[in-house]
């Protein structure tokens, strides 16, 4: 497999001839931040504005649950958002990539690749080989959160994939960046854009959170994660 994919033929142009995918190389490329520790804002991934596009119209809108957990004290994480796992220990949920359009069932099968994973530990420094994939489809509502917290220390390195083509401040959601455990101790902050994603690599000092989504917001602030879990490689 190269570092440039095609998706399915149906994304096909009026000459026959596909628009490329991903390149992945686009990932390996980048340098990372090493303040407050080691994180970065990936683009330049999708090439051909169409895929794009079509990945934000279909964007998964059924069998999502919610998970909520009150805000406690400082450094317990609160939140409230829907999830959709798509991937877990390295095997796709059946009946979830089931329900999903042929476009994104190709972009999760490509997030599955080994070329994907060599792109990843190449930016990061991580050994990914061993690492199991968890993939999730997250909607954030109106009023939709996540407190600072560090994520779980079997995670290796997560990427975040934002699917909003048009996200105003005003909407509020957006990622932190943030030196402590105060949500107010930023140090980075990423609005959600379309095309963009953002890499971080758990630590102890991997304080992050998403502030909430303004009541008012018209839509759901829509994401992908992808960790790379500690563990056997499936």
């Amino acid at each position: 497999m190269t570092a440039l994919s095609v998706p399915p033929p149906e994304m096909a142009g009026p000459e026959g001839k596909a628009p490329v995918w991903c390149d992945w190389a686009a990932i390996s490329r980048k340098r990372l931040h090493d303040y407050p520790y080691t994180w970065g804002l990936i683009d330049e991934v999708f090439p051909d504005r169409r895929v794009l596009d079509r990945l934000e119209s279909e964007f998964p809108c059924a069998g999502f649950r919610l998970t909520e957990r009150p805000s406690a004290k400082l450094g317990a994480k609160g939140y409230r958002s829907h999830n959709l796992p798509l991937v877990q220990a390295g095997v796709p949920v059946p009946d979830k990539v089931r329900q999903l359009t042929p476009l994104w069932t190709a972009f999760v099968s490509e997030l599955r690749s080994p070329v994907y994973r060599r792109a990843v530990a190449a930016l990061t420094g991580r050994r990914l080989d061993r690492c199991t994939l968890e993939i999730r489809a997250v909607r954030y509502g109106p009023g939709s959160w996540i407190d600072p917290h560090t994520d779980r220390t079997d995670k290796v390195v997560t990427q975040i994939w934002y699917f909003n083509s048009s996200w105003p401040p005003r909407r509020a959601g957006v990622l932190r960046i943030l030196r402590s455990a105060s949500v107010h101790d930023v140090a980075a902050e990423v609005r959600p854009r379309l095309g963009a994603s953002v890499v971080l690599v758990p630590s102890d000092r991997s304080w992050h959170a998403v502030t909430p989504v303004a009541d008012d917001s018209p839509e759901d602030r829509r994401t992908l994660l992808v960790h790379f879990v500690a563990g056997e490689a499936k």
